[in-house]
C-alpha cells in the first residue's frame, strides 16, 4: 500500500495572499487527491494538532474540509490529530508505514522541501521505508516562506548538534499558546 502525506503548512485562509486554489496548502491537498484518483496512492494521511489564534478552525479541519469538498471517501483517508511540526509528522508517518510495510509519498511546498528532505533522510535510516517526494507549487504564506528559508540552513545545523528534539519541544510550547512561530 502507498500512503500520501501532504505536509500542509498554516492551512487556514486568514492572512494568505491570493485565491485559495493557488495557495500552497490547498495545492498540497488537491495534488494528493489527484494522485489518489489516478490510483498512484492508496490512502491520504492527514496529520496536525495545531490551531492558530488567527483562525476559527484547526489546521486539520481545513485540510479535511478540502478532501470532503472533493468527495474523498472516508476509507481513503487516515486522519490523526497529531503533530505540531514537520519532524513529528514525518516521524509518525515513517513509523506507521514501517509497521505496515507500506510506501510513503510526501508532498510539500517548494520552500518546505529542503527541510522535509533532510528530516526524512535522517529519520528513515531507522525506519527503512520506501519514500518518494513531490513538490506542490502554490503561493506560500509570506511569513512561512521566510521561516522555511531560514530553516533551510538552520535546521540541519540544529539537527547535527542534536537539537532537533529541543527545537520541536520549543515549537510545541509556542503552538500550544496558538502561535505559529
Amino acid at each position: 500500500m502507498k500512503h500520501c502525506l501532504p505536509l500542509s503548512k498554516s492551512s487556514w485562509l486568514e492572512g494568505r495572499i491570493g485565491p485559495e486554489k493557488y495557495q500552497d496548502c490547498f495545492r498540497l491537498v488537491k495534488n494528493s487527491i489527484d494522485l489518489l484518483n489516478e490510483k498512484k496512492v492508496d490512502k491520504i494521511v492527514l496529520l496536525s494538532d495545531f490551531k492558530s489564534k488567527q483562525s476559527n478552525k484547526s489546521e486539520l479541519e481545513y485540510i479535511v474540509e478540502i478532501c470532503k469538498r472533493f468527495n474523498v471517501a472516508d476509507d481513503k483517508l487516515y486522519i490523526e490529530k497529531y503533530g505540531y511540526d514537520t519532524l513529528s509528522q514525518i516521524k509518525f508517518s515513517l513509523g506507521f508505514c514501517s509497521k505496515n510495510g507500506d510506501d510513503l509519498l510526501i508532498l510539500s511546498s517548494a520552500t518546505h522541501y529542503p527541510r522535509v528532505w533532510w528530516i526524512t533522510y535522517r529519520l528513515n535510516k531507522k525506519y527503512n521505508v520506501n519514500v518518494a517526494h513531490k513538490i506542490a507549487w502554490g503561493i506560500p504564506r509570506p511569513r512561512d516562506a521566510v521561516f522555511d528559508i531560514v530553516l533551510m540552513f538552520a535546521y540541519p545545523v540544529l539537527d547535527l548538534f542534536g537539537l532537533s528534539e529541543w527545537f520541536t519541544n520549543h515549537m510545541k510550547v509556542r503552538r500550544d499558546k496558538g502561535y505559529l512561530v
